[in-house]
């Protein structure tokens, strides 16, 4: 029997964070800032107080404000749809307009517009575990463009991560809300979230009201991957290598180049065995033909992404065009 196709259902597509920046430089609301109770952190003074059983009170209800007073900014991540929910695009601008409207309530108006400095656009979709965990197992196997790099986290796998070549930088993340919210069944519900960030000024809070603005977000990180995923067990690399020469998939130089280069790469020594530009020209042919490195014991994996993240795709596409 046939094993039935993988399919997923969208649940959900929107905007989760919204971090907006706030100048404050001549407002009259400097002296109630600084006065607000808080507590100091890395991102400055964030506001609220503690509050009973060890949990703190944002002053903003559900979205964490921090006051930079050696800049007079005042940063704000919004929570700008109820607890487990997403902000659809279209509500973006209401949110901000109530959020803005509680930051005057307890004393804290700026007259200048705000800008953005992180949204995390993000689908969520119901599936079958086995074809959740497909997915996410397909993610971290996945070749990035731009020396992009996947790392998860989970055992087995619940959370991928895309990151910036050499540092933590995050640019999206796919993980299982099951498993995070501790209701349904795990891997039953996958999120494919982006992450983009942005310098204090750069971006317009009215560049939300763009219909293109949140569904690039997402396609930026999602889009461009490739349609097929393979990786191999190390001990059959070489033989299934030689079956795609046999088949006329691949020629024997292409073949030979690709076992050498995902080799040196599984040893973590590429980088420094090859020329940059012939190292860049390995990473590109091993991003089109859809081979990550594998090691030994590990599992082998031939996947079609694109066609696991089509609904994905898809319903952000039909909410641009509505």
């Amino acid at each position: 029997m046939t094993a039935a196709a993988p399919a997923f259902t969208v649940v959900a597509y929107g905007v989760d964070d919204l971090t907006l920046g706030f100048d404050m430089t001549g407002s009259r609301s400097l002296g109630r800032l600084n006065e607000m109770p808080g507590v100091s952190t890395r991102r400055g003074k964030m506001l609220g107080q503690a509050a009973s059983w060890g949990a703190w009170s944002h002053v903003l209800g559900r979205s964490a404000a921090f006051w930079k007073s050696d800049t007079s900014r005042l940063y704000v991540q919004a929570k700008l749809a109820p607890a487990g929910e997403l902000c659809g695009p279209a509500e973006v601008g209401r949110g901000v307009k109530e959020l803005m409207e509680r930051m005057a309530i307890v004393g804290v108006v700026s007259f200048e517009e705000p800008w953005i400095t992180r949204i995390d656009v993000a689908v969520d979709a119901e599936c079958a575990p086995a074809d959740g965990k497909l997915l996410l197992d397909a993610l971290e196997a996945v070749r990035l463009s731009n020396g992009w790099r996947t790392t998860s986290v989970g055992n087995p796998r619940s959370t991928v991560y895309f990151r910036a070549r050499q540092t933590e930088k995050v640019y999206a993340r796919a993980y299982c809300r099951n498993l995070k919210t501790k209701q349904g069944a795990p891997f039953g519900l996958i999120r494919l979230e982006a992450e983009a960030r942005f310098d204090p000024k750069q971006v317009l809070l009215a560049a939300v009201s763009s219909p293109e603005f949140v569904p690039f977000i997402w396609t930026s990180r999602y889009g461009g991957l490739a349609s097929t995923v393979t990786r191999l067990a190390r001990e059959a690399q070489a033989i299934e290598l030689g079956r795609r020469i046999g088949a006329g998939e691949l020629r024997y130089a292409e073949a030979e180049r690709l076992h050498l280069f995902l080799e040196l790469e599984r040893l973590g020594i590429a980088a420094s065995s090859y020329p940059k530009a012939t190292l860049a020209t390995r990473r590109r042919d091993a991003v089109r033909l859809g081979f990550a490195a594998g090691d030994v014991g590990q599992a082998s994996i031939d996947v079609e992404l694109a066609a696991l993240l089509e609904p994905y795709a898809r319903a952000v596409r039909e909410a641009v065009a509505a």
